[in-house]
């Protein structure tokens, strides 16, 4: 039990100085460094101990005394460096080694000994305020990146259950609305077929009109379901779903959409896909309703380890002024979730435009991006 017990604790100290996980590496290059730096402190501040080093010194025009100052100050290079790179225990563990191996000469063999005490009191108090002062930095570094993290945690989890809630609502739209008003424009239909001859005109008009309401209903709720979850997305892929926007932009808006995709299409999880996706339903919705746009090229290419989509317009273009984390206050929601969601995969969003020459959305993934969460995104 005892064993077990200590275990986390070890670990703990472990990843704190990086000595396990990603890191490790450059932790143990920097822990290195310090050694270094500790190291040459200390044989500076001996050296007139040491044959080579003290015939090198005696040539120095600089004299024993003050030279020995300037080597006792030395030790807040590794003071510093290790409390900026293991915090306030790896600051303090260092000022303690350096101090016990400067202390030594500055008691017993310095012949100085009037002032090399209080250099070194000095010494002492000023790697302590330094070692204060960084970690108390350093700790506001990392509250201030924990929050960031919880709130594209936060984010993260809305994106998901949207996609999650759109998905399901299509589904109802499709089996329950969709089917229903479909059973009722067939009855409709066979009863004008039917009966029209023996119906008074008024009412078989009626009829004939409630039909065709019920059909413009229909075909407006299958266009309003495939908005909120394609399925020709959950079924053929990223690169049959963005032909699939190209025609719906045509449809709609009379633009005329180009897309090239690379052959094969670049490798991406399926809720890389779906953001891309979403990315880029935003992107074309954007220039068929405020561009003014004649011509949309959209590209999905696949280069040294990226995904890259991009769409662009050759609209009337707009002045950007802001960075896209300030568009919230300007109402701008839509590029700034077109944002959101390339930052949650690790990636990117770039948005160039003038005024008068189109604009350009590219957005930028890491192949195989990781997945949003522990079960991804349901169904895609």
């Amino acid at each position: 039990m005892e064993n077990t017990a200590t275990r986390p604790e070890l670990r703990n100290w472990q990843l704190r100085l990086g000595l396990i996980g990603p890191g490790a590496a450059g932790s143990l290059v920097s822990l290195a460094l310090i050694v270094t730096l500790l190291a040459l402190a200390v044989l500076m501040h001996y050296g007139d101990m040491i044959p080579l080093v003290s015939a090198a010194a005696d040539d120095s025009p600089v004299g024993l005394s003050t030279r020995q100052s300037v080597e006792r100050i030395l030790i807040l290079l590794p003071v510093t460096f290790a409390a900026l790179v293991f915090g306030l225990r790896g600051g303090a563990l260092t000022m303690a080694i350096g101090v016990a191996f400067l202390l030594p000469r500055a008691v017993m063999t310095s012949g100085h000994s009037d002032h090399a005490l209080p250099e070194m009191a000095g010494v002492l108090v000023v790697a302590g305020l330094l070692v204060l002062v960084i970690t108390q930095q350093r700790r506001d570094v990392e509250i201030q990146k924990a929050m960031r993290d919880s709130l594209r945690h936060f984010v993260r989890q809305v994106i998901t259950s949207q996609e999650d809630e759109r998905k399901r609502i299509a589904m109802d739209l499709h089996d329950e609305t969709a089917q229903a008003l479909l059973l009722t424009s067939q009855r409709l239909d066979r009863l004008v077929s039917r009966q029209g001859d023996r119906l008074p005109t008024e009412v078989a008009t009626e009829l004939r009109d409630l039909r065709c309401a019920a059909v413009g209903t229909l075909t407006d709720l299958r266009r309003l379901t495939q908005h909120l979850r394609p399925r020709v997305f959950d079924d053929h892929g990223l690169a049959a779903a963005l032909e699939w926007l190209a025609d719906c932009l045509l449809d709609e808006y009379g633009i005329a959409v180009s897309v090239d995709v690379d052959e094969p299409v670049p490798e991406q999880t399926p809720e890389a896909q779906l953001l891309l996706f979403r990315i880029a339903q935003e992107a074309l919705r954007n220039a068929g309703r405020h561009s003014g746009a004649t011509q949309v090229e959209v590209s999905l290419r696949g280069r040294r380890g990226r995904t890259t989509l991009t769409v662009s317009d050759n609209g009337r273009g707009f002045s950007l002024t802001r960075p896209l984390s300030e568009l919230a206050k300007a109402g701008k929601l839509g590029l700034l979730g077109m944002d959101e969601r390339a930052r949650l995969l690790g990636g990117s969003l770039e948005i160039r435009s003038l005024p008068g020459r189109g604009t350009t959305v590219t957005a930028e993934l890491p192949d195989k991006g990781p997945r949003l969460n522990n079960n991804g995104f349901s169904g895609s």
